[in-house]
């Protein structure tokens, strides 16, 4: 067998690192400029013009117009993700299953929520899954890499097995190889807390922080995940940031009650003469409410929340705490007072940035962070996406 100089294989390497450079970074902006590109990667703008020219070609890049630069002469042309390549993201919870086509710009193209009274299966889950792929049209599936599976539990990094989903009653499930049997499609598993959090980190309120915690509720219980040093944090089997876990209250002599124990979202429902509420629902109730029961059930709730921010700033020093889901609209109505609480015992004093609800944006992060597990390979290696695109 053949083999390359030397000299050939390094040209080839830089190229290859030149191109995920770029493409990396045109896809965490979305939209970015030629010229912000030499900038940014600190290369020729001959260079930036044939990696752009490359990847256009390859589908994965495309233009979109001039912008003027800031400085005197010729606009910069815009280079943009392409969403060509799709990813189905399939987020499993305990009222339902939401399914979307999400593209490589980042963006959501289709989102469809099934809703469910009662416990179903992983194999329920994947017969509409099914039901759902056969309902597109030729060229739609011709777009799509595979299926990425977002669940409310403790997924194995190295494996990609569920261990573990509570809220599901799912336990000990290899979701990856019943989806490629079933459905004969590539197919990733992430957690859906570790989800929301990497697209917090690359395209929400932690974009551009180094250290960033991150706080996520919804109807199956309370999830997180770690932004530190610039990297979202995995530990040595994938599990770190089951913040719900944190034992904060002792309840006898040898058990605690966890943080996600303590955090009731059915309390707050309750308290508004609920049975059901969906978080936006949450988030536009709680500000209007004159209710005693409401506010007393949102001051006990936020008293909890309080130890946990306390604990977690003090381990961590974050820049920031960005929460979703009912956690956000919490924070939302009590900020001041909570803040005034926080900086009571703290080393240093944080300002407003410090707490960033996000309330109503948790699904959308969710789909949106989970189909980076499908966009990973290619922006590591967008040669290889290159050559399976031309024999398809």
């Amino acid at each position: 067998m053949k083999t390359l100089p030397t000299s050939a294989k390094s040209k080839e390497n830089i190229r290859r690192q030149n191109l995920a450079a770029l493409l990396t970074c045109v896809h965490i902006e979305r939209t970015i400029s030629r010229a912000a590109l030499v900038e940014r990667l600190g290369l020729s703008k001959t260079t930036i013009s044939e990696l752009v020219t490359e990847l256009e070609e390859a589908g994965l890049l495309d233009r979109a117009g001039n912008a003027q630069s800031g400085t005197a002469g010729r606009p910069s042309q815009l280079v943009t993700a392409s969403k060509e390549p799709l990813v189905l993201v399939v987020n499993p919870e305990i009222d339902g299953i939401n399914i979307a086509l999400v593209n490589f710009a980042a963006e959501i193209d289709t989102t469809e929520f099934i809703e469910f009274e009662t416990a179903y299966s992983l194999e329920t889950t994947i017969a509409l899954i099914k039901r759902n792929l056969a309902s597109y049209p030729a060229t739609v599936q011709k777009r799509l890499r595979g299926i990425v599976f977002a669940v409310p539990g403790a997924v194995e990094s190295y494996t990609g097995k569920l261990i573990d989903a509570p809220s599901l009653g799912w336990r000990d499930l290899d979701i990856i190889s019943a989806l490629k049997n079933e459905l004969h499609h590539k197919a990733w598993v992430i957690n859906n807390a570790r989800a929301a959090t990497i697209s917090e980190h690359l395209f929400g309120a932690a974009k551009g922080l180094q250290n960033a915690i991150c706080l996520f509720s919804g109807v199956g219980g309370i999830g997180g995940g770690m932004v530190v040093n610039g990297q979202v944090l995995e530990g040595s089997n994938g599990v770190a940031g089951e913040i719900g876990k944190m034992r904060l209250l002792p309840e006898n002599s040898r058990s605690h009650q966890s943080f996600g124990e303590l955090m009731r979202r059915d309390l707050i429902v309750e308290s508004l003469g609920k049975s059901r509420l969906s978080d936006e629902q949450i988030d536009a109730l709680i500000p209007n409410s004159k209710d005693p029961d409401v506010n007393r059930a949102i001051d006990s709730q936020v008293a909890v929340l309080q130890v946990a921010l306390e604990t977690l700033r003090d381990l961590f020093d974050p820049d920031a705490v960005i929460l979703g889901g009912y956690l956000g609209s919490l924070v939302k109505s009590r900020k001041q007072p909570l803040l005034k609480s926080l900086n009571s015992k703290s080393l240093k004093i944080r300002g407003e940035e410090f707490l960033v609800p996000r309330a109503s944006e948790l699904k959308p992060m969710v789909l949106i962070g989970a189909a980076e597990a499908a966009w990973s390979g290619i922006l590591q290696d967008p040669i290889k996406y290159k050559k399976r695109a031309k024999n398809a």
